[in-house]
This record gives C-alpha cells, structure tokens and sequence, in this order.
C-alpha cells in the first residue's frame, strides 16, 4: 500500500500470510487507517495500522471483521518514499 500526504510518501508491506478470504479486506484497511488516525498516529503508523487491519482481514473467513489483537499480531514494514 501506498500513502501519498502533504508530509511526504510512504509504502508499506505485510508479511507473506495465507489467504482465506479477501471480503471486506479494503473496508478493514479504511477502518484500521481511521482509528489511527483517531488515536493522534502520524501518517507512516496510520499507514502501517490500515495494512495490519487489511492483512488480518484476509486471514478469517468470510467477512468477518479483524479484532486489534489481530491486527497487532501483523508485521509491516513501511518505508518512506519521499526523496
């Protein structure tokens, strides 16, 4: 994913996981970038948290929602594009 602000340019990655279903994999990522967002985190961190979430998302079946726990357990690695 990647994160384009007036702050400058970030992308991110997820570890390599098993997917078992991508239904709602996008409105998990919104959602995870949204509260970030609403705890006060920088542009990398919401960035990092809306992967974690999308991420978590594809690893449940069907369309179920991913709890904070889940998203936590996820490594992403982000870095900063801006030159």
């Amino acid at each position: 994913a990647v994160l384009v602000t007036d702050h400058g340019a970030w992308y991110a990655v997820a570890e390599p996981v098993k997917v078992v279903s991508a239904v709602g994999a996008g409105d998990s990522a919104l959602a995870g970038y949204l509260l970030a967002r609403l705890d006060g985190a920088e542009d990398a961190d919401a960035l990092a948290r809306a992967v974690a979430y999308g991420t978590a998302c594809v690893l449940l079946p069907g369309a179920n929602v991913p709890q904070p726990e889940q998203a936590a357990a996820v490594t992403v690695l982000v870095s900063s594009l801006t030159a």
